[in-house]
């Protein structure tokens, strides 16, 4: 745009010395031709100007070293005429800082994108830190309001921690409080106080004894991975490395868990890979408004796994 008001000024000039060694009506219209292209150029980008903005989009995770992009859509209402959009955007990770300018077609729909740093692990945010569009000639620019935040989560290949024997095998299930109906049951003889209800009639009646049918369910809030904080990049790697294959394994076996990073009061329960990532990139992102509300006790926990630059140790709380 600075180039463009150039131009117009070196245009302007010639138009001007034009008008004075040659007194004739043409050089006169030319004088004015050329001043009313600010006004024209005003007053034609101006609903444009003040109407369009764009959507950013990316992928929410992300393998360390695939090759991934953030894409920037222009969209808009109405069509009015502006020449371009100039967006610059702040890229924070753990351990960098960057700005990036990025000027994207007026049409709407048109595309943009930006190569995503896949080569660091951890939570990158792509903030809009401004937005400003051309008018039609290039002579005007007017910054738009807008507020758009993205977060991309770069993870590394699962690796097996050193230590996993300590590591459940499958479901374990306990019987259930004041027993009622369950999918999975067992079958065991009668003890003094439980309920006439439970008794199996027709095996009873084929052992001679009385059997009692126990209906079992998974224990509450039986398995915590408690994640430590990182101070290096390769504490970072080794972390999240562990992370991913304990989350695999326990994900496997059907294992649902909960997660808790560092001193960060949030417990968040993950029954999928997503609820995983989701979490991570709430504590991750120190500018995030959002926070995880929970009220489980770390008491409440039988079993926590320790996931930290060690080995990921394992131990029963």
């Amino acid at each position: 745009m600075t180039i463009r008001r150039i131009i117009y000024a070196l245009t302007l000039v010639t138009a001007g010395f034009f008008y004075v060694l040659y007194p004739p009506w043409i050089s006169w219209y030319l004088l004015v031709l050329v001043l009313l292209l600010v006004p024209f150029d005003l007053i034609i980008s101006l609903p444009g100007m003040l109407t369009k903005t764009v959507l950013i989009s990316a992928p929410p995770f992300l393998e360390k070293d695939a090759n991934a992009v953030l894409t920037i859509t222009t969209i808009h209402n109405k069509s009015f005429p502006v020449r371009c959009l100039k967006v610059r955007l702040k890229v924070t990770g753990d351990d960098f800082d960057a700005i990036c300018n990025v000027i994207c077609a007026a049409e709407a729909d048109s595309r943009s994108e930006v190569a995503i740093d896949t080569s660091r692990t951890g939570l990158t945010v792509f903030d809009i830190s401004r937005l400003s569009t051309v008018s039609l000639l290039g002579l005007f620019s007017a910054p738009v309001s807008i507020k758009k935040r993205i977060t991309v989560l770069v993870l590394p290949p699962p690796v097996k921690p050193a230590n996993t024997v300590a590591l459940p095998r499958g479901l374990i299930l306990k019987p259930k409080p004041g027993g009622g109906f369950s999918e999975e049951h067992d079958m065991r003889k009668y003890r003094q106080g439980d309920p006439v209800r439970s008794i199996h009639w027709k095996l009873s009646a084929k052992h001679d004894s009385l059997i009692i049918r126990e209906p079992l369910v998974p224990p509450q809030h039986s398995r915590l991975v408690h994640i430590s904080k990182w101070n290096t990049a390769n504490e970072r790697d080794m972390i999240l490395g562990h992370l991913r294959w304990i989350c695999d394994y326990l994900l496997k076996w059907d294992l649902s868990f909960y997660v808790k990073f560092g001193d960060e009061p949030a417990i968040a329960e993950v029954g999928h890979e997503a609820d995983l990532i989701d979490f991570l990139c709430l504590v991750l992102d120190k500018a995030s408004n959002k926070k995880i509300a929970s009220d489980l006790m770390l008491t409440r926990f039988t079993w926590v796994y320790h996931v930290d630059t060690a080995a990921g140790l394992q131990g029963e709380a």
